[in-house]
């Protein structure tokens, strides 16, 4: 098992303390749950808190399980979309619960610091991939944006980058339903020229996201990077989803048995 770099572990532990002390402060007025199990008087339990920690504890290569990826974008995930990740994402992205920030940026930081080495020397930006204005208006912040921001606060950021959000969506794109709704070719439609990047000529960058499913959006973040002048070398994300990514439709082929998984 690898060795967590010690800022991140300090990290992990000051994400602790401020979780127990936002539950202490609201539970005056709010009574407060953990996002996970629902036992009461803490954001996230002890119990839940060292399953999360657990689950995002080996970044692993998760490129193999997005069919809608491409060629030449390797992705490092910090662990599997399930159990006490995916419900902390889901409450943190559409519950509203920004209390859980600081635990999911240590997760994502340690999977920037996996991948790192991977990276060509020099600086390197990290861009986030940006909420759909829709969403952006219903959540009233940037998940992803969050997350960096406060790694890069707590100064746990690999040596050598900086967060820069050099992407923009384009007006008038992806209207209709949310996106996990469609199938393989209907996302690969829906993302295609749906973003766009204002970035300088030559700069290395890394796309960052929350949740990788087909690759879809991933290939279109690199594809407009690439377009505005930049080096892609990769990408992270906070978690993966166990193939196939979406339900089976006319447009989506089962994966064989047991492609890409990982097991912890």
């Amino acid at each position: 098992m690898p060795v967590v770099p010690h800022r991140v572990r300090a990290l992990d532990r000051a994400a602790a303390r401020a979780l127990d002390r936002l539950a202490e402060a609201a539970e005056v007025l709010v009574p407060v749950e953990c996002a996970v199990c629902r036992a009461p008087g803490s954001s996230l339990c002890r119990g839940c808190r060292m399953l999360l920690r657990r689950s995002c504890a080996r970044p692993f290569e998760a490129s193999s399980t997005a069919p809608l990826l491409g060629p030449c974008l390797p992705v490092t995930a910090a662990g599997r979309y399930a159990h006490e990740l995916a419900s902390c994402l889901l409450a943190f992205k559409d519950g509203g619960r920004t209390d859980l920030a600081p635990v999911l940026a240590a997760g994502l930081a340690t999977a920037l610091r996996a991948a790192a080495p991977s990276w060509p020397p020099g600086p390197v930006l990290l861009v986030p991939v940006p909420t759909a204005p829709s969403a952006l208006r219903r959540r009233w912040f940037d998940p992803v944006l969050v997350l960096l921001e406060d790694c890069a606060r707590r100064g746990v950021l690999p040596t050598g980058t900086a967060v820069a959000g050099h992407l923009r969506h384009r007006g008038g794109v992806l209207p209709g339903p949310a996106q996990k709704r469609f199938g393989r070719a209907g996302r690969r439609t829906r993302q295609a020229g749906s973003l766009r990047a204002v970035v300088p000529a030559g700069a290395r960058c890394v796309v960052v996201d929350d949740v990788l499913t087909t690759g879809a959006t991933l290939a279109e973040a690199a594809r407009a990077l690439r377009a505005g002048g930049a080096d892609v070398v990769g990408a992270v994300v906070l978690a993966a989803v166990r193939p196939p990514a979406v339900p089976l439709t006319a447009d989506s082929r089962p994966a064989p048995p047991g492609a890409g998984e990982y097991r912890l």
